[in-house]
This record gives structure tokens, C-alpha cells and sequence, in this order.
């Protein structure tokens, strides 16, 4: 069984939706984004084309995950120090 062909545009909609900022997802560097996938899954658009869109997509692929909010995730070691903070704090 030969596995279906992933289209960039599905590739890029999955990377829109991980962004985790619904903003984002939605905004003009987005449909740019979109807009180059589908550039270069149209078949009758030539190698050049398709290869000038890959690195103008790679490109506002790399802003749009700059841009999307980072997380974080708490530690033991900042869970310590934000208990010791509050003995401080509570400390007369």
C-alpha cells in the first residue's frame, strides 16, 4: 500500500495550529504562509518557482514560531526558590 501524498498546505496548517496562539494562526504571515504551500503544491508551477517558495515559507515559518508565546514550564528549582520567597515574605 502506497502511503497518501502530505500536501504543504496540510503540513502547514498542522505547524499553524502548534503555534499555540490562535492569533497567529490567523494572521497575514500565516495566509502568506498558506499562500506559499499552495504555490508549491500546484503542479504546474516549475521547479524554480517551487524552490524559491520553499525558502520564502521557511523563512515566515521561522518568524511565526518567533513570535509565538513560549512556555514555560515550572521546575523543582524555581518551585523552591518561590517557597523560600514566600517564607521570606511571611518571615516578620
Amino acid at each position: 500500500m502506497v502511503p497518501a501524498r502530505i500536501t504543504v498546505v496540510a503540513s502547514v496548517k498542522r505547524d499553524l495550529a502548534a503555534l499555540g496562539d490562535r492569533g497567529l494562526a490567523v494572521s497575514g504571515l500565516a495566509a502568506v504562509a498558506l499562500e506559499l504551500a499552495a504555490q508549491m503544491d500546484d503542479k504546474t508551477n516549475s521547479a524554480t518557482s517551487k524552490s524559491m517558495c520553499a525558502r520564502a515559507l521557511s523563512e515566515v515559518l521561522a518568524q511565526l514560531r518567533g513570535l509565538a508565546p513560549v512556555e514555560v514550564e515550572d521546575d523543582r528549582l524555581d518551585d523552591l526558590a518561590s517557597r523560600r520567597a514566600d517564607r521570606r515574605a511571611a518571615a516578620p
